[in-house]
């Protein structure tokens, strides 16, 4: 992200921000989420853990919520419409 990375204190207004807007719903963990993770993470499955794990950890859990993953990293966007789930990068 450059130079349009937030600090941490800048991050929490962005969350402020989100918890605010009456489109933004928060959900508990699905049920089968740990299934819908493993699958997320089957092309992965020989190679060393990354970042990958937290990242299908959140496209498992916007599949299980029935969820559009909104995320600012475009590898992530496309990794997620391979795997059949709606994504998108926030304009």
């Amino acid at each position: 992200m450059g130079h349009r990375v937030l600090t941490v204190q800048q991050s929490w207004g962005v969350y402020e921000g989100w918890i605010a807007d009456p489109r933004v719903e928060f959900h508990a963990e699905p049920r089968g989420i740990d299934a819908a993770f493993r699958r997320a993470m089957e092309p992965f499955a020989s190679k060393p853990a990354s970042k990958w794990v937290g990242d299908c950890w959140l496209l498992a859990f916007a599949a299980g919520a029935d969820a559009t993953l909104v995320t600012f990293d475009r590898a992530l966007m496309e990794f997620s419409r391979k795997q059949g789930h709606a994504a998108v990068i926030p304009g």
